[in-house]
């Protein structure tokens, strides 16, 4: 099926790895353009690169999306280079596994600062590209800890994940009369270096846990982002897709 996204430009955030890599590398089998960011280069090169062997265009651009100066070098770049912004996904974020009484304040607002005033900044970046064009999609990741509340994750990470669902909705009102559309995705347990850390005995009780009984893939959030990423929902605005495989907290 044709998404009709052949030659749009993204930034995927956080793309070194996990959902990010494989979002992006779901994008550019689309004929997206495509900008890698993250904090290791070694990962984002390696996607990068993955991308232009597999006939397709990708430039590598590190950024901290903590870091004002590097989300305006970012957008700045991936304009210069590829071209204006169509597609931006959030998915850059932070997860500390830490106790909520040994949280200290400078480590919540560490969270938020990356997982959700970065989203925003970049949401705000891409603002200002897509609404020229009359023309963008922002998909953001939220979490089932955003949607539930946090079971193995921090309260930072699922304050800052339920953050991502409120500003979701009011971007997409802010933004619908442009014709850009945000929405958001909610991932559970999905197969990613965060995930298979866990103690062999913790990932059997969250995989017992779950309808389908199995621990998601990246791949099968990376097609979901890229179905709302298309001309295809074109008419799926303020929405946040639950991927849990059937869990419902």
């Amino acid at each position: 099926m044709d998404l009709g996204i052949n030659g749009k430009v993204a930034i995927v955030t956080g793309s070194g790895q996990g959902i990010g890599r494989d979002t992006a590398l779901a994008l550019a089998e689309e004929g997206v353009k495509v900008c890698i960011n993250d904090v290791n280069d070694e990962l984002g090169n390696e996607t990068a690169e993955d991308i232009r062997k597999a006939g397709g265009t990708a430039i590598y651009v590190h950024g901290d999306i903590g870091a004002e100066a590097d989300i305006k070098e970012l957008f700045a770049r991936t304009a210069k280079e590829l071209g204006t912004v169509d597609i931006l996904v959030n998915n850059a974020a932070i997860s500390p596994k830490v106790p909520f009484e040994e949280i200290p304040a400078e480590q919540f607002e560490k969270v938020l600062k990356v997982n959700l005033l970065g989203a925003f900044l970049c949401s705000q970046q891409a603002f200002y590209q897509m609404k020229e064009k009359r023309w963008g999609r922002i998909i953001s990741l939220s979490s089932m800890a955003g949607r539930f509340g946090a079971n193995k994750a921090g309260v930072h990470y699922s304050s800052s994940k339920a953050g991502i669902i409120g500003m979701t909705l009011s971007l997409a009102k802010k933004m619908g009369p442009y014709n850009i559309t945000v929405n958001c995705v909610a991932p559970g347990r999905i197969n990613t270096a965060l995930t298979k850390v866990l103690p062999q005995e913790v990932q059997d009780q969250i995989r017992s846990q779950i309808p389908l009984g199995r621990i998601g893939e990246p791949s099968e959030v990376a097609s979901v982002i890229t179905f709302l990423a298309s001309e295809k929902a074109g008419y799926v605005s303020g929405a946040c897709v639950d991927i849990l495989g059937g869990y419902i907290a």
